[in-house]
């Protein structure tokens, strides 16, 4: 479906044609349409999807209601007090305001979906290729701690650039076959691979993130840093039933916190409370 067929709702798509995020914004805005119409609230709102933090085509404090992705500075966008609401990824540093909601990145578009494997029929035991800026720490430390690991079936590799790696269907195809997936930051705290990974099943290790609601709790192991990232993972494929029980974590929560229809219950919730605060 193309990105800007939503019916029924009224939506100004404002990103460059084959960007990351389309897959899953399409599909937030697809099944939030559904919602908002079985509320009689399809009409009430003019969404605007944009990766700009400094302006949008159109304000209405009453009306307009902004997704805005790809603000790897981790930003509040400038206009956030000129629409009804704004909904974006990436957990701002500062203070968020009163209209401002968080939602999780999701999966890159090019990354399919495939059926997650049992964990005992993973042959991965460790995984990661990504590009090496901002990684350096990352990449000593995982080359320190698996650089002798005859025992293990580690795969960890360096694109050349961007989308110059392997191929998103050979990513995928690793990440079904992983039993535990390595998200090191990139330029941001957030990033595409760990929701994958999720997606798939993995069980996800990654640096701190920034507290959302959608991470309180979450299955996601989170390391200060990648020095003891040897001795976690031994430790974690030591017990085959923890790994198990953590893969459905996984994917539990990636459907019930970060999938395209998670993410639209979140914001139809959002804008009926403030819809409900402002009548009452």
């Amino acid at each position: 479906m193309e990105p800007h067929d939503f019916l029924p709702l009224q939506v100004i798509w404002d990103l460059p044609d084959n960007w990351c995020e389309e897959a899953h914004l399409t599909g937030v805005l697809q099944a939030a349409g559904s919602m908002l119409k079985e509320l009689g609230l399809a009409d009430r709102f003019v969404f605007i999807v944009t990766a700009d933090s400094d302006r949008v085509s159109v304000k209405h404090s009453d009306r307009v209601v902004v997704l805005q992705t790809s603000d790897e500075g981790h930003e509040i966008p400038d206009y956030v007090a000129d629409v009804f609401m704004t909904f974006k990824n990436y957990q701002p540093f500062d203070p968020v305001p009163g209209n401002l909601r968080v939602i999780p990145l999701g999966c890159n578009k090019d990354v399919p979906k495939l059926a997650p494997k049992p964990m005992a029929a993973r042959a991965l035991d460790v995984f990661f290729a990504g590009r090496p800026e901002y990684r350096d720490s990352f990449f000593s430390n995982a080359t320190l701690a698996f650089e002798d690991h005859e025992d293990l079936n580690v795969e960890i590799s360096k694109a050349p650039g961007f989308r110059l790696g392997l191929s998103p269907q050979d990513y995928a195809d690793r990440l079904a076959d992983t039993k535990i997936a390595l998200s090191p930051r990139g330029v941001s705290h957030e990033t595409f691979r760990t929701y994958e990974a999720m997606r798939a099943g993995c069980v996800v290790i990654s640096e701190s993130q920034l507290s959302s609601w959608f991470n309180e709790g979450w299955p996601v192991i989170e390391v200060a840093d990648w020095e003891g990232v040897g001795s976690l993972t031994r430790e974690l494929l030591s017990d085959p039933r923890q790994l198990a029980d953590i893969s459905q974590q996984s994917l539990h929560w990636w459907q019930e916190k970060c999938s395209e229809d998670a993410v639209a219950h979140y914001m139809v919730r959002e804008l009926s409370l403030k819809l409900l605060g402002a009548s009452g």
